[in-house]
């Protein structure tokens, strides 16, 4: 296994907080990383400093990077700098800058040669030179690759100007630099944040399918479970590295919690005894030895050290208002145009109190419009929209309020008070909630414009819980939350009496979230009564269905006259079809049998205390486990075509 860098001693601190103290990490050729942590604790920093974009401190012994020779990386940002300057295709030359400074010259010598000035034969040769050094460093096959992502994810215009593009085109633009970049390490940073599902879906299998080196910051649970193959989780200044999914890892937390639980209450009772004899005064004291009361000093310190690292919730607190009315929103016949498009067209739903329902569609199909209709911000072009009297909607938009930079967190959650009050009359200290959503206390009474931009979006969610509603809606809500925090909003969330929409691309928050789905979809809106597991089939129809369109050519104006023509009759089944048909039954159950017990046999490993002898073991399991899925999916496709023809 070659290892592509290094760093030791790396320690780095601002003035209101310490990142990373006395870090070792080590990366390998063809690990696949997910970075886990909350916002503001180093993710991002761990990025900029391998790339050479952050200077950690100076120590001693002094910090050490070291590199493989063959060395370089890729790093794809959360927001896309720019995007005035370059239309869709040329914004490859905004992260290539070898190939834009080859290009800038060719297209110099061009208009030279265009309009007769220097000299002709040394721009002839000079463009000659540079298309060798082009040709050599394969511009063309990568940009062509760029191209073709663009293409699979659905960007065909690309000419259009990179700023005029949505936030989800934008991160398709950024996906397709990425998977096309030549580079030995890609460096994601929330790279599915304003995506739909499909196209998540379809980055997830580039990534599955991929041999490049890659290291990942996501919230997305599932994403994450399914790409990596290795945790780097950053705590308290600290890294800890799990080899393992990131299922596995959240075994093995559940367990270390269960552990530390366990050995803080023998500390406790420990400390209970040992208090009652300190408590007896100096005779008793001067009975026993010295190294008892030290040892009870230890004793406090390794209780308090064990608190610190027990697991801590995001109290979020969320309160339905408590209204006895039962429809809070419906529509009837409900159609929404903007000039000459149709968005949707004769809509019905209600909203009833305890609605947990979950809106999905593609990018741009009207899931933001059809919210500013249940929020009374747009009214339908034909049919109704009604809304109980005086209800109170809160709405947590995925285009957060900008905070005042100059406050600090506890003005503007106490507003001039030192406690936070409720519509419903519960009373908080400001110092106590917001320690619900994992702020210190030294960090509550800092700027704001002291924090990172996930501290800063921890800090609105306490500021958009303050009060109850009768209906929350939730546009976007994971964007840009770490995964502690996410996965209290969910606890929450799921046990929040009153009503919820919740639009976003996080499947496994979807999914443990609400228990109803909206899809919108050709101007229609589908209900799917039984949630996201129901409506996961129509999805993937969906998805199924627009790929055959782009594969027949849904230009073509016989495509359609195409599709509908019947295929040629398939021969009836021979003896010897007959005979492999009643055989393979068997063999797709000894497949399936075979599957089962090579997971089982994964489960059984401790990715904790992995060595090298089990993680080769593993890996055997792995790779046999990928040969048996494959014989089955052969087998089901020999199946069904023998299934067809009987």
């Amino acid at each position: 296994m070659t290892t592509l860098i290094t760093l030791q001693n790396l320690s780095l601190s601002y003035p209101h907080k310490v990142i990373f103290k006395d870090v070792t990490f080590t990366l390998n050729q063809g690990d696949k990383i997910g970075v886990l942590g909350l916002n503001g604790h180093g993710k991002s920093s761990l990025f900029k400093i391998i790339a050479g974009d952050a200077k950690p401190d100076t120590t001693v012994p002094p910090f050490i990077y070291d590199k493989n020779k063959d060395f370089t990386y890729f790093y794809v940002p959360q927001e896309l700098p720019n995007l005035d300057k370059w239309n869709v295709a040329e914004y490859f030359y905004e992260f290539h800058q070898t190939f834009k400074n080859i290009k800038f010259q060719l297209d110099d010598i061009s208009e030279k040669l265009t309009s007769g000035e220097g000299n002709f034969e040394k721009l002839i040769d000079k463009q000659g030179h540079l298309y060798e050094e082009q040709t050599k460093l394969g511009v063309d096959r990568i940009e062509g690759q760029y191209t073709s992502y663009l293409k699979l994810f659905g960007v065909d215009n690309t000419d259009r100007r990179m700023d005029s593009l949505s936030g989800g085109e934008q991160r398709k633009v950024a996906l397709s630099l990425g998977l096309s970049a030549p580079q030995e390490l890609i460096l994601w940073d929330e790279p599915t944040n304003h995506l739909d599902l499909e196209t998540i879906q379809d980055f997830e299998e580039e990534l599955q399918s991929s041999r490049k080196t890659f290291m990942i910051i996501s919230h997305d649970r599932e994403l994450l479970n399914n790409v990596v193959d290795r945790i780097v989780h950053i705590q308290q200044g600290k890294l800890q590295s799990f080899s393992g999914t990131y299922e596995a890892y959240l075994t093995y937390l559940q367990d270390e919690q269960k552990r530390r639980e366990k050995e803080l209450d023998r500390l406790t009772n420990t400390h209970r005894r040992e208090s009652a004899w300190i408590m007896r005064g100096a005779k008793a004291r001067r009975t026993k030895s010295k190294k008892r009361i030290e040892d009870y000093g230890n004793l406090n310190s390794t209780i308090a050290e064990l608190k610190s690292k027990a697991h801590k919730s995001v109290s979020l607190n969320l309160q339905s208002s408590g209204r006895k009315s039962k429809i809070l929103v419906s529509a009837e016949d409900a159609t929404l145009k903007f000039g000459d498009r149709t968005l949707f067209k004769g809509i019905d739903f209600s909203v009833a109190k305890g609605d947990k329902i979950a809106l999905l569609g593609r990018n741009g199909v009207g899931k933001s419009s059809l919210l500013k209709l249940i929020l009374g911000e747009l009214e339908p072009t034909a049919g109704t929209v009604k809304r109980l009297d005086q209800i109170d909607m809160g709405y947590f938009s995925q285009k957060r309020e900008s905070l005042d930079d100059n406050q600090t967190p506890w003005n503007m959650i106490g507003e001039g008070i030192d406690f936070v009050i409720s519509n419903t009359g519960d009373k908080r200290h400001v110092a106590s909630y917001l320690e619900g959503f994992l702020f210190s206390s030294d960090e509550i009474k800092r700027p704001i414009h002291t924090f990172s931009g996930g501290e800063k979006n921890r800090l609105q969610l306490a500021q958009f819980m303050k009060h109850a509603r009768d209906l929350w809606i939730f546009d976007e809500p994971t964007n840009d939350l770490d995964l502690e925090t996410i996965g209290i909003l969910e606890e929450e969330l799921r046990n929040y009496p009153g009503a919820l929409i919740v639009v976003g691309h996080d499947r496994a928050f979807i999914d443990n979230v609400t228990d109803k789905c909206w899809v919108i979809h050709d101007e229609e809106l589908h209900h799917f009564e039984a949630g996201y597991s129901h409506a996961e089939m129509f999805l993937e129809a969906i998805h199924l269905e627009e790929q055959m369109k782009k594969k027949n050519g849904s230009g073509n104006k016989n495509s359609s006259s195409q599709a509908a023509a019947p295929t040629e009759a398939k021969a009836g089944m021979s003896n010897k079809e007959r005979n492999r048909y009643n055989q393979i039954s068997d063999e797709i159950e000894k497949a399936e049998a075979h599957i089962a017990t090579l997971k089982s046999a994964l489960e059984k490993i401790d990715y904790a205390t992995m060595t090298k002898e089990s993680k080769t073991e593993m890996e055997k399991f792995q790779f046999q486990l990928e040969k048996s899925e494959k014989k089955l999916e052969g087998l089901m496709e020999e199946w069904a075509d023998l299934e067809s023809k009987l």
